[in-house]
C-alpha cells in the first residue's frame, strides 16, 4: 500500500497539471450530471415495515387514501383579537376555494363552512327529536285507544263464551230503556200540561155559558121591557165578545184534541217500544252469540291486531330514528372537536391535503397555496402556516460552512505559520465536498434522499477533508525539515501518511456504508453519501492535494521557517560523522522525553485512567434518560412561522392538535352495516375514555364494514412521552363485540414518527456490533496487535456515551440550552445515535490511527514500548490536537446552521471529537499503552504469519528510501548535501529531486 500511494504521489507531484486538469475534467463532469440530472429531496423519513408503515398500506387498500398525505394548516387570527366578522369569513372561504384549485391540492377545509355545518347539523337534529317525540305522544294515544278496544274485544269474548251478553248490548238495552223511560216521562208531562190545558178550557166554557146566561138573562129583560133599539146596543157588544170567545175556545179544543191525539199515538209507540224491549231484554238474559256475532267479533280482534302492528312497527321505526339522532349526536358532539374555530371566534384553521406526501410537496405547489392566504392582510386579518405548508428544504444558513471554515483556517495559520499551507488543506476539503455534493445531488433524481443528506455529506467531507490533506502536509513539511528534495518529499509523505489517511478513511467509509445493513433506506443512503464524501476526501488528499502541493512549492513553508530549515541544513554540511550521530542521539533523547500534558497523564497511569473514565463516565450520565424522536415545529426558531403556529395552534386548541394520531379499528368478521354503526359511536368513546386522550373525531366506515377510521387527538404534542404511550396503549388496545373483539392499528406521522425511533434504537446495537466487528478486523490488520484496537474501540464506548450524554442534557433537558439555540427541549433526533456511532466511530479510529501509528512505527524501528508511546505522542500530537480542533469546529459551525436537526447532529459530533481526540486518544490511550508496554504490542505468531503486512506506517518505503540515500553519492543517509547544490535552484523554489 505504502509503495502503491508512494507511486501515485510521485506521479501527481510530477505531472501536477495534469492531475489539476483530470480533476478539472473530474469536476466538470460531475457538474455536468448534476445540471441533467439532479431531482428534488424530501423531508419525508420512513422505514418499510413498521407497524404505521403496514396500517397506511391497509387504509390504502380499505379506504383508497394515504394517511400520510401532507396536511398543511393555514392559522387565520383576526388582528385584534375580536370575533371574525361575516366579510372576513368570506374572505378566507374565498382564499380556501382558490387553494382547492390549486394542482396538487386534493381537499380544503373551511372552518367556517365546518362551523356552520355543524349548526345546521344540529338544528336538523333538533327538528328531527322534535318529530319523535311527536310521534312517540301519538303512538301512545293510539296505544291507548287499542288497550281499550282489546279490554272490550276480551270483555265480549268472555262473556260469549259464558252465554253473556256483551256489555255493549246490555249498555245498548240499558241505554235505549232510559232513552224510552226519558220519552216516557215527557210524555206524560206533556199530558200533565194537556191535562191542565183541558181544565183551563173546561173552566173557560164554565165561564162562557154563564156570561151568555147572563146575556140572555138581559136580553129577555129589555125583551119584556120592549126596550128600543138602541138599549140592546150594549147586549149586542157583549154577545158579540161571547161569540168569540167560545171561537176561542173551540179553537182551543181543537188543538187540545190534536194534542191528546198525539200524546196517544206516542204512549201507544212507547208501550210498542217498551214491548220490544222487554223482548230485548228477555233475548239478553238468554243470549246465545250467533256466527254473525262470532266473526264480527273475530273481525274486530283482526282489525284492532292490525292496528296494534302498524302501531309496533311506528314505534320501531321511532325507536330507530331515536336510536340514528342519538348516534348522530353523539358523532357531532365527537365531530365538533374537528371544527378549527377557538371559543372566541378570533382564530381559525384552515386545513390543506396534498396529493404528495408529508416533506414531497413540490414548493411550487406550496408557494401558490401560501399566495392564496397572503392577501387576507386587507381584511384586517393575520396569516401564520405550519411546517407542512412551508418548503421542506432546510433553512439552512451559510454561517455553519462559513463558522467551521473560518476556524479551521485560524487552527492551520497558527499551526502551520503560513497563508498558503492553511489554505491548502482547505482548498482541498472544499473541491472533495463540492465533488461529493454534486455528485450525491445528480443521483437524487435516481434516488430518494432527504433534504439533509447531502449537508450530512458536507459536514463530514469538510471535516475529513481538512485533515486529511493536513496529515499528508505535516508529513511533507516535516520531510522539507529534514532537507529531503521536495517531489520525493511529496510521494513519502502520501506514501507514509497517506498510507494512514487511506486506512483511516477506509475505516470511517465501513462505518458508514454499514448502515446498509441495518435495512433502514433513508439511512442507507445517509451512510452511502457521507462515505462518498469520505471517499472524495481521501481521494483528493492523495491525488490532488500532492498536486497542488509541487506547484506550491516551497510557499507552503513560511519564509522564516525556510530560512531555518535551509541554514540548518547548511550547517549540517560542515558536520563531521561524530557530531551528526552525536545529534541524532540528542534528537532521539528529545523524542524520548515526555512534555507538557504528556508528562502529567504519565506520571500516574492508573490514576488518568480512573480519572479519564469517571469524568467520561459522569457526561454520559443522561444517556439513561435519553428519548428518541424526530424534530417538530417547536425546534424551529422562534420567529418562523412553523415555530409561531405551533405554539398558537396549542394555545387555542392544545398541544395535541399538533400531533393528531390516526386509529384504524379491525372490526371482526360478520358485522353487518348497523353493527357498524353503532361500533362507530361506542369504539369512539371507549377511546375517548383511555389515558392521554384529549379528543376523538369519527372519520370513516368502511365499504364492506371491516374497519372504522378515527382520527385522535392526543392530550400533549407529537413528542410528548404521553403520546408515545398513547401510541402503545392504543395498539394493545381491545374492546369487546357481538362479534369478536376489535383490534387497532395506527398510523398517522407521530406513530410515523415513535415507530421510526423505536425502530432505530432496536437496531442500534446491532450496528455497533458490525461496526465494532468489521472496524477491528481493520485495525488488527493496521496495528498487527490485539490489544490496541480493543482498548481503541473501548475508549469509543466511552467518548461515544459521554456525546450522546451531553447532547441529551442540552437538547432534550435543555440544560446551558440558551448557548445552543435550543429554546424548547425535546427528544433527540432519532437517527442522531446511530449516525454518531458510524461518524464517530470512523473519526476515533482517524485519531488512533494518526497517533498510535507512530507508536507502531518507533516500536517497529526497534524502539522501547514505552519509549515509543512518547515518541509518537511526540510526533504526532500536535496534528492529531489541530486535526480535531479543525474538525470540532466545522462540526459547531453546523450547530449555529438554523436547522434543529442539523445542528443536534453537530453538536454531537462535536462532543465527540473533543471526547474522544482529546480525553480518550490524548490521554486515556497514551496511559493504557504506557502501562500496558511491550504487551500492548503482543499479537499471535500464528496470526501474524497468515495476515498480510500492510505497512500502514510506511516503514518498509522509509527503509528503502533510506538505503538508498546510503548509496546515492549526493544525499548521504543523514540528508546532508554533499555537493554543496542549493535546494532552491529549481524553479519556483522547488527543490531539486
Amino acid at each position: 500500500m505504502a509503495k502503491f500511494l508512494y507511486k501515485i504521489g510521485d506521479f501527481a507531484a510530477r505531472r501536477a497539471w495534469a492531475v489539476v486538469l483530470i480533476w478539472a475534467l473530474i469536476l466538470a463532469g460531475i457538474g455536468g450530471a448534476f445540471a441533467a440530472f439532479k431531482g428534488e429531496t424530501t423531508d419525508e423519513i420512513t422505514i418499510p415495515g413498521t407497524e404505521a408503515a403496514l396500517v397506511q398500506e391497509q387504509l390504502k387498500d380499505v379506504f383508497d387514501m394515504d394517511a400520510n398525505s401532507a396536511n398543511g394548516k393555514v392559522i387565520v387570527q383576526t388582528e385584534d383579537g375580536s370575533a371574525f366578522t361575516d366579510e372576513q369569513k368570506k374572505a378566507v372561504a374565498d382564499a380556501a376555494t382558490q387553494t382547492g384549485n390549486i394542482d396538487g391540492v386534493t381537499s380544503v377545509s373551511d372552518p367556517f363552512a365546518t362551523q356552520q355545518q355543524m349548526v345546521d347539523g344540529q338544528k336538523q337534529l333538533d327538528e328531527a327529536q322534535a318529530k319523535i317525540d311527536q310521534g312517540r305522544t301519538e303512538t301512545a294515544n293510539g296505544e291507548k285507544q287499542l288497550d281499550e278496544a282489546q279490554a272490550k274485544i276480551d270483555e265480549t269474548r268472555a262473556k260469549f263464551e259464558a252465554g253473556e251478553a256483551p256489555q255493549e248490548a246490555w249498555d245498548e238495552f240499558n241505554k235505549n230503556q232510559d232513552e224510552l223511560n226519558k220519552n216516557r216521562d215527557e210524555l206524560n208531562q206533556k199530558q200533565d200540561e194537556l191535562d191542565a190545558k183541558k181544565q183551563e178550557l173546561e173552566d173557560g166554557k164554565t165561564q162562557l155559558e154563564d156570561a151568555q146566561r147572563q146575556a140572555d138573562e138581559g136580553r129577555k129583560q129589555l125583551e119584556e121591557a120592549n126596550a128600543p133599539q138602541e138599549a140592546y146596543a150594549e147586549v149586542d157588544v157583549t154577545q158579540q165578545e161571547i161569540d168569540a170567545k167560545r171561537a176561542e175556545l173551540e179553537a182551543g179544543q181543537q188543538q187540545i184534541d190534536d194534542g191528546q191525539k198525539q200524546l196517544d199515538e206516542g204512549k201507544q209507540k212507547l208501550d210498542d217500544g217498551q214491548k220490544q224491549l222487554d223482548q230485548a231484554r228477555e233475548q239478553l238474559e238468554n243470549f246465545v252469540p250467533t256466527e254473525e256475532q262470532w266473526a264480527e267479533l273475530d273481525a274486530g280482534q283482526t282489525e284492532i291486531d292490525q292496528n296494534r302492528e302498524k302501531l309496533e312497527a311506528g314505534k320501531t321505526e321511532l325507536d330507530n330514528g331515536q336510536k340514528e339522532i342519538d348516534r348522530n349526536k353523539a358523532l357531532m358532539d365527537m365531530s365538533s372537536d374537528a371544527v378549527m374555530v377557538n371559543d372566541d371566534s378570533s382564530t381559525g384553521v384552515v386545513g390543506v391535503t396534498f396529493d404528495a406526501k408529508v416533506g414531497s410537496v413540490p414548493a411550487e405547489t406550496l408557494s401558490d397555496a401560501r399566495s392564496s392566504f397572503d392577501t387576507l392582510s386587507d381584511a384586517g386579518l393575520k396569516v401564520s402556516y405550519d411546517q407542512n405548508m412551508e418548503e421542506q428544504m432546510p433553512n439552512m444558513k451559510p454561517t455553519g460552512e462559513i463558522i467551521g471554515i473560518l476556524i479551521a483556517l485560524i487552527i492551520l495559520v497558527i499551526m502551520l505559520g503560513s497563508m498558503v499551507a492553511a489554505g491548502l488543506p482547505i482548498l482541498m476539503a472544499i473541491v472533495g465536498v463540492g465533488a461529493a455534493t454534486l455528485g450525491t445531488l445528480a443521483l437524487s433524481g435516481a434516488v430518494e434522499m432527504t433534504s439533509n443528506t447531502p449537508t450530512l455529506g458536507t459536514m463530514l467531507g469538510l471535516a475529513v477533508g481538512i485533515d486529511y490533506t493536513l496529515f499528508i502536509l505535516n508529513r511533507h513539511r516535516n520531510n522539507l525539515a529534514k532537507g529531503m528534495p521536495m517531489r520525493k518529499s511529496i510521494a513519502m509523505a502520501v506514501g507514509t501518511s497517506g498510507s494512514a489517511v487511506v486506512f483511516a478513511g477506509i475505516t470511517v467509509i465501513i462505518a458508514l456504508l454499514a448502515l446498509n445493513v441495518v435495512g433502514i433506506p433513508f439511512l442507507s443512503v445517509m451512510g452511502n453519501v457521507a462515505a462518498f464524501a469520505v471517499f472524495m476526501a481521501v481521494a483528493v488528499a492523495i491525488t490532488l492535494g500532492p498536486a497542488v502541493l509541487s506547484l506550491a512549492g516551497r510557499r507552503i513553508v513560511s519564509k522564516k521557517r525556510w530560512a531555518e530549515i535551509q541554514r540548518h541544513n547548511a550547517d549540517r554540511e560542515n558536520y563531521t560523522a561524530a557530531e551528526l550521530e552525536e545529534a541524532h542521539v540528542a534528537a532521539q533523547a528529545r523524542e524520548e522525553k515526555p512534555t507538557g500534558w504528556l508528562k502529567f497523564i504519565l506520571k500516574s497511569p492508573i490514576a488518568t485512567i480512573l480519572a479519564s473514565i469517571a469524568l467520561l463516565g459522569l457526561v454520559a450520565v443522561p444517556v439513561a434518560s435519553m428519548r428518541l424522536g424526530l424534530p417538530d415545529a417547536t425546534s424551529e426558531s422562534q420567529d418562523s412561522t412553523a415555530y409561531t403556529s405551533y405554539v398558537t395552534l396549542a394555545d387555542e386548541f392544545g398541544e395535541g392538535v399538533n400531533g393528531p394520531i390516526v386509529a384504524a379499528a379491525d372490526l371482526p368478521d360478520g358485522t353487518t352495516a348497523e353493527q357498524a354503526k353503532d361500533l362507530q359511536v361506542s369504539v369512539a368513546q371507549e377511546l375517548a375514555q383511555q389515558p392521554n386522550v384529549d379528543a376523538v373525531i369519527p372519520a370513516k366506515i368502511a365499504d364492506d364494514n371491516s374497519m372504522l377510521l378515527y382520527q385522535i387527538t392526543p392530550t400533549e404534542g407529537p413528542n410528548a412521552e404521553s403520546t408515545t404511550e398513547l401510541v402503545h396503549n392504543l395498539r394493545d388496545l381491545k374492546v369487546s363485540s357481538d362479534n369478536g373483539d376489535i383490534t387497532f392499528g395506527v398510523t398517522g406521522q407521530t406513530a410515523m414518527a415513535v415507530d421510526i425511533s423505536e425502530n432505530l434504537f432496536k437496531v442500534l446495537p446491532i450496528y455497533v456490533g458490525i461496526v465494532m466487528g468489521l472496524s477491528l478486523i481493520v485495525l488488527i490488520l493496521v496495528f498487527r496487535s490485539i490489544l490496541v484496537p480493543l482498548t481503541a474501540t473501548i475508549g469509543f464506548l466511552f467518548s461515544l456515551l459521554a456525546s450522546l450524554g451531553a447532547a441529551t442534557a442540552i437538547f432534550q433537558w435543555g440544560w446551558m440550552g440558551s448557548l445552543f439555540g435550543v429554546h424548547t427541549p425535546g427528544p433527540i433526533l432519532a437517527f442522531l445515535p446511530i449516525l454518531a456511532v458510524g461518524i464517530l466511530f470512523g473519526l476515533a479510529m482517524d485519531y488512533q490511527v494518526f497517533l498510535v501509528s507512530g507508536m507502531r512505527e518507533a516500536y517497529a524501528h526497534g524502539r522501547d514500548a514505552k519509549k515509543s508511546v512518547i515518541i509518537g505522542f511526540n510526533h504526532n500530537s500536535k496534528v492529531v490536537v489541530a486535526a480535531a480542533l479543525i474538525m470540532t469546529g466545522v462540526f459547531l459551525g453546523f450547530v449555529f446552521s438554523g436547522e434543529a436537526m442539523i445542528a443536534s447532529i453537530g453538536f454531537a459530533l462535536a462532543a465527540g471529537v473533543l471526547f474522544d481526540a482529546f480525553i480518550v486518544r490524548m490521554t486515556l490511550i497514551p496511559a493504557l499503552m504506557y502501562l500496558l508496554g511491550k504487551k500492548a504490542w503482543w499479537f499471535p505468531k500464528w496470526l501474524d504469519k497468515i495476515i498480510p503486512d500492510l505497512d500502514v506506517e510506511g516503514t518498509k518505503l522509509e527503509e528503502e528510501a533510506e538505503r538508498e540515500n546510503a548509496t546515492d553519492a549526493t544525499y548521504p543517509a543523514g540528508g546532508k548535501h554533499l555537493t554543496g547544490e542549493s535546494a532552491t535552484d529549481e524553479p519556483n523554489g522547488s527543490v531539486r529531486a
